[in-house]
């Protein structure tokens, strides 16, 4: 019986299951007001406990580097 693939198959990616809300965490710029992504994603449901120490990164609108608090945050949709 001849095999379908030489190689191994492609993986595809697994999709978000969907009770899964996941935001990703965006920080307003202080010097353009523009919100820029952290990078960061958490789930909605968990993110009124979620303890976070002091972050910083570099800002893709000024390229300075910031540092944020949870206070900071907003909620947004994730990319991709």
């Amino acid at each position: 019986m001849a095999k379908r693939y030489y190689f191994e198959p492609p993986q595809r990616r697994a999709k978000p299951k969907a009770g899964a809300d996941l935001k990703s965490l965006l920080v307003r710029c202080p010097s353009t007001s523009k919100l820029t992504d952290t990078g960061r994603t958490i789930e909605q449901n968990r993110w009124p406990t979620a303890k976070m120490k002091p972050q910083k990164f570099t800002c893709t609108h000024c390229g300075a580097v910031h540092s944020w608090t949870k206070e900071d945050v907003v909620l947004g949709r994730p990319v991709g």
